[in-house]
């Protein structure tokens, strides 16, 4: 995926499943060169449109905002930096269903 710095882009990770009563419990975000999570929303206790939201400051800060509703679900990342660049991990955690991984390569020009 590109961009040019200053646009906004969305980060796809799939948070759909096809078990009976299954719901995501939780969205973490990494970075190849991060060894914790630089973004999560958390559902756990809560409906999905009052996730509890964290955003590494030293990374996104209050630039990103994981989008639910959307099909796949998205990380919105506003005004993109060069240093954004990179490649990112989305791992998504459910109630029944397997723990599931997906990794998108950004590249900021």
């Amino acid at each position: 995926m590109e961009a040019l710095v200053g646009e906004t882009i969305y980060l796809p990770c799939n948070v759909s499943t096809h078990e009976p009563g299954d719901n995501v419990v939780l969205v973490l975000w990494y970075r190849e060169d991060k060894g914790s999570p630089i973004y999560s929303a958390d559902t756990r206790g809560r409906e999905v449109g009052s996730a509890k939201r964290w955003s590494d400051d030293s990374m996104f800060g209050d630039r990103a905002y994981f989008q639910f509703e959307k099909q796949p679900g998205e990380l919105a990342v506003q005004n993109v930096r060069e240093t954004d660049s990179g490649m990112y991990r989305c791992r998504v955690d459910f109630i029944v269903a397997q723990t599931r991984n997906s990794v998108v390569n950004l590249t900021i020009i």
